[in-house]
């Protein structure tokens, strides 16, 4: 982000970042674009657009017939932003009311599962305030329980949202899915131990690096390495070592020892898979065996 925006008001850099985003993908930009993403006037979008130009004049041309803004032929982004949440943005929309989120046709393959909002609302609320949960927990293994936990993070591993907590029944931190918690109560226990709470978390806490190759037994392995943009045909991915599992079975990633899953399945594979031993999660990752919570 430019130097120059740190007196500007953050309400006004969210519009100026919305004018970068409407001309950089989809490549037009009307003053009443502005005016009326946010509810302002019309001359106060022009400041915006003024300033915005100031910061960046080689982003924006102007179409007099059409009475539009254009991205200019050396258009450079000023804002700092990954695909992910561009993706999320053209699909999800911020209010624009246009026929489709942001313009554009786009369909996503949702989760089957969410939280309800009541029982992700406790978890949130407790993990905001420090408390401690006590909760109605059904596993696979053992079906319900009454549990004390103390959560401190939430985990996407996108099939489920899991609350990442130490957990008093077990001693130890776990990730507990968030639609079998049920009947969440806070309890009144004094403030949590020094080694339940989230900077006690080593798993949490520790950074572990993931090496993805082309899976070996792939003819075309060059279509997999741009695919992810690999480079010397390897990927380097860094993560938390607690959600590692979660990323190499989302990835899908053969994390067996003879890389001996099926390539048409699993088209990366774990090159360093000493890092698994350091992992908790290892289990999960494909090629392992599963570890049944």
């Amino acid at each position: 982000m430019p130097a120059k925006l740190k007196d500007v008001p953050p309400s006004q850099v969210e519009r100026l970042s919305f004018i970068e985003a409407r001309l950089y993908f989809l490549g037009e930009l009307r003053r009443a674009d502005v005016a009326k993403r946010f509810s302002r006037a019309s001359i106060q979008a022009s400041r915006d657009l003024a300033l915005y130009k100031e910061l960046a004049p080689g982003n924006l041309a102007y179409d007099f017939q059409a009475k539009t803004y254009l991205p200019g032929e050396k258009f450079k982004l000023i804002f700092g932003r990954t695909p992910e949440r561009v993706m999320y943005w053209l699909r999800s929309g911020l209010g624009d009311g246009l026929p489709h989120p942001q313009g554009l046709p786009t369909a996503a393959v949702e989760s089957l599962s969410q939280p309800r909002l009541g029982e992700l609302a406790v978890v949130t609320r407790a993990i905001y305030r420090r408390q401690i949960l006590e909760v109605t927990y059904v596993s696979l293994s053992s079906g319900n329980t009454r549990r004390q936990i103390v959560p401190h993070a939430l985990v996407d591993n996108g099939q489920r949202w899991h609350v990442r907590a130490y957990d008093r029944n077990n001693s130890r931190f776990s990730d507990f899915v968030i639609t079998r918690l049920s009947k969440a109560t806070v309890i009144d226990a004094g403030d949590t131990a020094r080694h339940e709470r989230g900077d006690a978390d080593e798993q949490w806490n520790r950074t572990v690096e993931l090496k993805l190759i082309p899976h070996p037994r792939l003819k075309h392995k060059g279509a997999v390495e741009a695919d992810y943009g690999m480079r010397s045909g390897a990927l380097l991915v860094k993560c938390r070592a607690a959600v590692a599992g979660y990323a190499l079975r989302r990835w899908g990633v053969d994390c067996s020892q003879d890389h001996c899953l099926s390539e048409t399945e699993f088209q990366l594979a774990l090159a360093n898979q000493q890092v698994l031993t350091s992992i908790d999660s290892s289990a999960l990752a494909p090629g392992r065996i599963a570890d049944v919570k």
